[in-house]
């Protein structure tokens, strides 16, 4: 049986990304609006707000992944083994720990591009994306992720300078986190391969993980 994950993924967009990254010393509340189509109602929109918690990141070992996101749904598990498995290597030095709330749907008899349209023109901090109905987990999952890896270079400063990591991971180490968060960022956002490469070829790493580089550009579909 084929996967469905990838053809989700393909339809899953994000629009506009929170504002605000996510913080290293405490919670951080990401709001986001999700607007699908309604299936089987042709002519609206179904619109999901709410807020997923961003715990405060932990220095762990990743274990007991599926803990990691509650209030995603009854049918969130295979999303959760896909995160575990694209999002393995950023998970390795901290551990994000994420939780949906305050969900709130509604049927709007709108077209969904123009509400997509409408909740862009607002001045607001959240997240506005879009995705297949019954994928709307997948795209909160995806989403926590994504944001969890861009703010990660900021959580290593922030804890390296307070001293929390131990010091036999050393510049090394350091670097070696850096670097999986940009394979992270690379992957969902391809025009971030070059910072990549130039920090491979700066840290005299490339060769390394060459073939891990040159395979963000052999699994794009264009």
């Amino acid at each position: 049986m084929d996967d469905p994950i990838p053809g989700l993924l393909a339809r899953i967009e994000v629009l506009r990304v929170p504002r605000r990254e996510l913080a290293t010393f405490g919670a951080t509340r990401v709001d986001y609006q999700l607007v699908s189509d309604a299936d089987g109602m042709p002519g609206r929109a179904r619109l999901r707000e709410g807020t997923v918690l961003s715990e405060r990141p932990k220095i762990l070992t990743p274990e007991a992944f599926g803990e990691r996101f509650t209030g995603f749904g009854d049918n969130a598990a295979p999303y959760a083994r896909w995160a575990e498995s694209s999002y393995r290597d950023l998970l390795r030095a901290l551990e994000y720990n994420f939780r949906n709330q305050d969900l709130r749907t509604r049927v709007l008899q709108r077209d969904p591009r123009e509400l997509t349209a409408s909740l862009l023109a607002e001045d607001a901090s959240g997240a506005v994306l879009t995705c297949p109905d019954a994928a709307w987990p997948l795209a909160l999952i995806k989403l926590s992720l994504d944001e969890a890896a861009r703010s990660f270079p900021g959580h290593v400063r922030d804890l390296e300078r307070r001293g929390l990591f131990s010091a036999d991971r050393g510049e090394d180490a350091r670097r070696r986190r850096e670097i999986e968060a940009l394979f992270e960022s690379a992957r969902a956002d391809r025009s971030q391969a070059d910072a990549l490469g130039r920090k491979l070829r700066g840290y005299g790493l490339f060769a390394e993980y060459e073939d891990r580089f040159l395979a963000l550009f052999r699994s794009d579909p264009g």
